[in-house]
């Protein structure tokens, strides 16, 4: 029989709209150190910005070292790959790095490929990097960003693998053709992954076959999204595809890869990119609204677990959401910066403020479902749940306002 006073009580549904439709010397590596086998929080100055990254140097590394360059996911940073890979670095005697992107996600030009570049040849200046065998590896965002820098950068990275990650936009796939090299690939995927469903991990692989690339994919029976359980398996497999492969000859930087085609062109291809990242930013929000229903008649007390379960889902949904708008948010602010006319500058400027106050909305909507998660009384959790729910509300109203400013200024 439930208890009355531990009903869960539903979200009052926040359906977002939120969708915007435009027209060295052979010196060892220890040498080059004075931490060998820890790992170091360090900057560097790229595009006029200071970027942080995470290092780790083993002792076993021996010049000429390979490079792994580790991409994160949404919510994290540099250092949560890092911790993931070290053992085997160690193990191996590879160099491993660990960037942080510049906002939730990752996104060109502003994470790469010139921010890349710049780390990868300021670490090959201070220790004894292969060049040949600098590789690239990413979690959920940061695997589709590998993903695409591999496209780009095709001649400069030996090989690629990721985990939890996949194209899903026509923009995404399109850059498949700007590879110059035919690029080794490989994908770990869940094959009850929330965020990347095996349809669109096939999808790519296909696109990617069609065009000539080595590209493999491992599905992993009932494994979800999560990666850091069983991140020494995947690092392993990741690792014995990756170090099959050297570039044949010197790398090549391509400078000219994300050159501007000038304003108008930069806003278009900044308007489908935004597009495409709402586009699925709605998905995983309408997915965090579908696991508000699995809450119904489900008593905090008795199932405890089952509702700390879907309350784990639903942050899931709501952070990668959250992630997603806030790189579309990003990216219109590096549309309000163009040579464009007032009015055009106006559009970009209102829709970074927009797309990122769709963020924090999604910011609190997890906030509300991660209350479920706490040892506290049934009693609290309510009394944050419903106090994330006014903020929620609120932040909606504002949102509602910035849709009418947009379309004031379209009209």
């Amino acid at each position: 029989m439930k208890t009355a006073n531990h009903k869960v009580l539903l979200l009052s549904s926040i359906l977002l709209l939120c969708s915007l439709i435009f027209c060295s010397s052979p010196a060892s590596a220890q040498d080059k150190t004075d931490k060998p086998n820890q790992v170091v929080k360090e900057t560097i100055l790229s595009n006029k910005k200071k970027r942080t990254y995470y290092l780790f140097v083993p002792a076993t590394a021996k010049a000429p070292a390979p490079l792994i360059v580790l991409l994160h996911g949404s919510g994290h940073d540099g250092m949560s790959l890092i911790e993931k890979w070290k053992d085997l670095a160690s193990k191996e005697g590879v160099i491993i790095v660990g960037p942080d992107s510049g906002g939730e996600g990752w996104s060109s030009p502003r994470d790469g490929p010139d921010f890349l570049h710049d780390l990868v040849e300021d670490l090959k200046a201070k220790y004894p990097i292969n060049p040949r065998r600098v590789y690239l590896f990413g979690h959920s965002a940061g695997a589709v960003f590998a993903l695409m820098m591999s496209t780009v950068e095709s001649e400069y990275f030996a090989a690629t693998a990721i985990h939890a990650g996949a194209f899903r936009s026509k923009e995404e796939f399109v850059t498949i053709s700007n590879a110059s090299r035919k690029i080794p690939l490989a994908i770990w995927i869940g094959t009850v992954d929330q965020f990347f469903p095996l349809a669109d991990v096939r999808a790519t692989r296909d696109a990617f076959r069609s065009k000539g690339f080595t590209i493999e994919v491992t599905e992993m029976p009932g494994h979800d999204h999560w990666y850091y359980d069983l991140a020494p398996g995947i690092n392993a497999g990741a690792w014995a595809f990756l170090k099959k492969y050297e570039l044949t000859s010197d790398p090549r930087y391509s400078e000219a890869a994300y050159a501007a085609p000038g304003p108008a062109g930069d806003a278009n291809k900044l308007i489908a990119e935004i597009n495409a990242l709402v586009a699925v930013a709605q998905q995983m929000l309408q997915k965090a609204n579908e696991k508000e229903k699995d809450f119904s008649n489900k008593d905090f007390v008795q199932d405890r677990t089952e509702v700390n379960k879907i309350a784990q889902q639903q942050a899931a949904f709501l952070r990668e959401g959250a992630g997603l708008w806030r790189t579309a948010a990003d990216k219109a602010e590096t549309g309000s910066h163009l040579k464009l006319s007032g009015k055009h500058k106006q559009y970009f400027s209102l829709i970074a403020q927009y797309d990122r106050k769709c963020a924090d909305l999604l910011d609190v909507m997890r906030e509300r479902a991660e209350a479920f998660l706490s040892t506290e009384s049934f009693v609290v959790i309510e009394a944050k749940r419903n106090e994330a729910q006014e903020r929620a509300d609120k932040l909606q109203q504002e949102i509602d306002e910035l849709q009418k400013a947009i379309d004031k200024a379209m009209g």
